[in-house]
């Protein structure tokens, strides 16, 4: 009987531990955003693994970075080849060494993206936020987990609706308040969100907004 869960619910880095050391021949995949992970694993190793045009160790790094996704454990499934030759403790321990690396060096990239847009005349508040909802960088935000929370839900309903109706994909949104207004749209996979003077215009802000991302790819 397969396994089946959700990397929220379950680490990935647990899944590989077992099947290693209970030395399973198994394929774990997993879904996110529309692509499909697999890892085999074999003789208490990880012996393959492919996910977005990569294969071997590398791919094994991409998989990961995912926090969140259906996946599924089947035993007894034979790899088609084998790309990794590498210990897997080893292989998860240079992963991991990789996502700290990423993460320092994104935090970095938001300070000054957050500070970049703060500085914007009539911005009066900055919130960023990842698609889960988790808050990434925040100043002058009143309730920002639930903010974040709420953004992440409304944004994926609102990317769910594009893709349904072929109308596109969401680049900002403006909410009128009566003492301010918001301004909520995307920078790489994040969200952000701008609390402005009301008599600030939308014109102007997205056009600083857009300029700032330009310059924070």
């Amino acid at each position: 009987m397969a396994l089946v869960g959700n990397l929220k619910d379950l680490k990935l880095t647990n899944i590989v531990q077992l099947n290693c050391m209970e030395k399973n021949q198994a394929l774990f995949t997993v879904e996110h955003q529309k692509k499909v992970g697999k890892i085999y694993f074999a003789e208490g190793n990880i012996v393959h693994a492919e996910y977005a045009g990569h294969e071997g160790d590398e791919a094994v790094y991409k998989i990961l970075q995912i926090k969140e996704g259906p996946f599924k454990v089947e035993n007894n499934v034979p790899p088609p080849k084998r790309t990794i030759n590498t210990p897997w403790s080893n292989v998860l321990m240079e992963g991991l060494r990789l996502i700290d690396e990423a993460k320092e060096a994104k935090g970095d990239a938001l300070s000054k993206f957050s500070k970049e847009l703060k500085n914007i005349n009539g911005v009066n508040g900055v919130l960023i936020g990842n698609s889960f909802g988790e808050i990434l960088m925040e100043e002058s935000i009143a309730n920002g987990k639930r903010t974040s929370a709420a953004m992440a839900f409304v944004l994926r309903k609102i990317e769910k609706i594009g893709r349904a109706s072929k109308s596109g994909t969401f680049k900002i949104g403006f909410i009128a308040g009566k003492n301010d207004k918001k301004i909520v749209s995307k920078w790489s996979e994040d969200v952000v969100k701008l609390i402005v003077d009301p008599k600030m215009s939308s014109d102007t802000v997205e056009q600083a907004l857009e300029r700032i991302k330009q310059q924070n790819p």
